[in-house]
């Protein structure tokens, strides 16, 4: 009988790394990163890592994460509390973290746009 994970990666319900790093435009070198952080969590077959849907789905939400500024403390916290969320309900404190992120973010859009402004009326100026 073959082993459990092979014959889910024969079903196609497992993802090898390379696959994940092409879906999501990511190095194999960060994928490994995130796995040392503990933010993932393959299987091995031998040498050879293998990604549940889980650990896929994960990694979606990391990389998000990444996108949006969240330091690597802050993806480790929403994915712990979207792995709660199955069993208890926690989006609200996700939702916390988001909306905390939006708020600075958008102080940061209002800081660029004035410092736009100002290089703009020096560049006139000169």
């Amino acid at each position: 009988m073959p082993f459990p994970i092979l014959e889910a990666a024969a079903q196609g319900m497992v993802y090898k790394i390379g696959d994940l790093a092409r879906e999501f435009d990511v190095t194999l070198r960060a994928l490994r990163f995130y796995e040392d952080r503990g933010l993932v969590t393959p299987e091995r077959s031998g040498t050879t890592r293998l990604y549940s849907a889980e650990d896929r789905e994960r990694l979606r939400i990391a990389l998000f994460c990444k996108r949006i500024g969240l330091s690597l403390g802050e993806i480790g916290e929403v994915l712990d509390l979207h792995e709660f969320d199955e069993a208890g309900g926690s989006m609200d404190k996700v939702r916390d973290v988001y909306s905390l992120q939006l708020q600075s973010l958008r102080e940061k859009q209002k800081e660029t746009e004035q410092t736009i402004a100002d290089l703009e009326t020096a560049i006139e100026g000169l």
